[in-house]
């Protein structure tokens, strides 16, 4: 039986991230197909196919090859879109309707979610499903198989009589273990590509307001979790059928509820698996407890991350984080002290930030026990508050199909999609490259980069033996671009304070 469902992961534009960088980088694990297939899995005794162009690029050989093995009757395909991979998304979408022009093309993800008549206005797109999409798309599914209409579906969006409909949003999942069990089979053929595949989820959401968060868009500010049992038979499964030495725990905050922390590492410790893996997650800094901790500890968390973001009380609380720069620095100090590598992430380019406040965090970072730092530039991206209250004025610039909104694109180019009144580019991108090739480049950095499976803030995967592999070349050749990029960077944003200080006023090139 051919299949009739054909779940798809487009790659990054590559005016985004250029290829030979995109290589060298971990594979984000597409969870959400995953979460999809599961209940057509479940509710329907039909066979589908899934494929990540992150892992193999769907050529226009591959693309024939994937509809040719659909059911010529009945073609679904559905299409996860970030920001990032919107543009290939509608690449991919218009190749699929001209090859197939009965296929129906179904877009879901948080890109589309707050931005639906984007992807509706192509020609080549049906419908977009809004939100949490397993429940909409399962019953999206069978109104296509049975020939029935779908125009009552709750959270979806479609074109009729050449206007957009809107339809209702769908109420959240309310209780996270009537998901099917995660169905790791299909993505298994993959497992040495994806760093994630070892992963699990134990809750959704987070009910915090961070105005630079796009999950939110998603979510809302609810927060649900799964039952300890239903947790650790994920992780049973990755252990025991996978040989999983080490699980990412893949939730906003898994501390958003000290009573689910502490049942998952008590469980953990039940089932014996702390003996067999080591795990890592994220979480607040406010979240933290010294009873949590331990239990952590014990439970054999090897990696905690906690978003810093800023070292400025002033933007902490203009970010709406809802903790203290304090309370973050506290937790990062005394999880390391307890034997647990801590990792952070810091954000340049906040609305109101100045250059003291960047050179503050890279002051403060550098005295912290850090085992894991990425600094980013921030990116607004659709749908979150800081994206709303900015995208009318001339501090915020989009590209042609969203191009520069990622958090590193200052490597690959200068127009920024943000800039904070009264900052230069130059200086902002100065700054967050420095702070990120200083933090790799020292010693202790370098020394992780030949000792430990992931360098660069976890981003590069390095397998053992690594340097004596064509994967050295390849790092190599990354290495030599990301310092041209620096180079350039560092010129013009001396000319530009040559010329500031001479009255001139700075100059930015041509992109």
């Amino acid at each position: 039986m051919k299949p009739k469902v054909l779940l798809l992961n487009p790659s990054i534009n590559l005016k985004t991230q250029r290829k030979f960088v995109t290589d060298i980088i971990r594979v984000s694990f597409p969870f959400s197909l995953g979460y999809l297939a599961g209940y057509l899995l479940r509710n329907g005794d039909f066979p589908l196919a899934i494929h990540d162009d992150q892992v193999e690029d769907i050529t226009d050989e591959k693309l024939d090859e994937l509809l040719a093995a659909m059911d010529p009757d009945i073609r679904i395909v559905g299409i996860t879109v970030l920001t990032a991979t919107s543009n290939r998304t509608y690449e991919l979408a218009e190749k699929i309707k001209k090859l197939s022009p009965n296929a129906k093309i179904i877009l879901g993800g948080v890109h589309v979610t707050v931005v639906p008549e984007e992807a509706l206005a192509k020609p080549f797109v049906d419908i977009v499903v809004r939100s949490e999409g397993e429940l909409t798309f399962d019953e999206l599914v069978k109104c296509i198989m049975e020939g029935k209409s779908y125009s009552h579906v709750l959270g979806i969006s479609y074109v009729s009589d050449g206007k957009f409909v809107h339809n209702s949003n769908r109420p959240l999942i309310k209780s996270l273990d009537d998901i099917p069990p995660f169905p790791y089979h299909l993505f298994d053929k993959n497992i040495h590509r994806y760093t994630g595949f070892n992963s699990v989820q134990t809750s959704r959401g987070c009910p915090y307001n961070c105005n630079f968060c796009s999950q939110r868009s998603i979510t809302g500010l609810t927060y649900r979790h799964m039952s300890k049992e239903r947790a650790i038979a994920s992780m049973k499964i990755l252990v025991e059928k996978y040989g999983a030495t080490l699980i990412r725990i893949m939730d906003d905050n898994i501390a958003a509820n000290r009573k689910h922390v502490k049942e998952l590492c008590a469980g953990i410790i039940e089932a014996g698996l702390h003996k067999k893996a080591s795990f890592e997650a994220p979480m607040r800094g406010d979240n933290l407890s010294v009873e949590v901790l331990e239990m952590m500890k014990e439970a054999n968390f090897n990696l905690v991350t906690f978003g810093l973001e800023t070292t400025s009380e002033r933007l902490m609380k203009d970010i709406d984080k809802g903790e203290t720069v304090e309370e973050v620095l506290n937790a990062i100090k005394i999880t390391a002290a307890k034997g647990i590598s801590v990792g952070t992430t810091l954000i340049f380019g906040l609305p109101g930030e100045t250059s003291a406040d960047r050179w503050n965090a890279i002051r403060t970072v550098s005295k912290l026990p850090l085992a894991s730092v990425r600094f980013n530039i921030l990116t607004p991206y659709p749908g979150t508050p800081v994206y709303n209250k900015y995208i009318n004025t001339s501090q915020m610039h989009v590209k042609k199909d969203w191009e520069n909104f990622s958090v590193q694109y200052m490597w690959e180019g200068d127009d920024l999609p943000y800039v904070p009144a009264g900052t230069d580019r130059y200086e902002l991108m100065f700054a967050t490259m420095f702070a990120n090739l200083w933090f790799y480049l020292k010693p202790s950095g370098l020394f992780k980069l030949f000792t430990q499976r992931a360098a660069g803030g976890n981003v590069i995967m390095l397998k053992k033996g690594w340097m004596f592999s064509p994967f050295a070349l390849r790092l190599l050749k990354v290495g030599f671009y990301l310092g041209k990029r620096f180079a350039q960077v560092t010129f013009w944003m001396l000319v530009g304070k040559l010329r500031r200080a001479v009255g001139l006023g700075a100059t930015l090139p041509a992109s």
